[in-house]
């Protein structure tokens, strides 16, 4: 999970570029992209680095607006996640 949070600080200043984020998840604030292989589509759902498997009906996954998957943390837990389109 520091890996991710590293990257998520790190990309704080590219968070802000990224109008598309819904307010329902965290409003942009606590969201970044992150490096690929953070976020990995397997058969029974998303697995993000950290945090571990997310079923696909679960209501934070949503669909990233470019080609880069997107994890959105408040205090450390996760809020939702952006995942690139599967032909990107």
């Amino acid at each position: 999970m520091t890996r991710v949070l590293l990257i998520l600080i790190a990309s704080c200043v590219a968070a802000h570029a990224h109008d598309w984020y819904e307010t329902s998840c965290c409003g942009g604030s606590h969201c970044g992209p992150v490096a690929d292989g953070v976020v990995i589509e397997g058969a029974d759902g998303v697995t993000v680095e950290g945090f571990g498997l997310l079923s696909y009906g679960d209501t934070r996954l949503r669909w990233s607006r470019d080609d880069r998957d997107h994890l959105c943390v408040v205090d450390g837990k996760l809020a939702c996640v952006y995942r690139k389109p599967k032909d990107m």
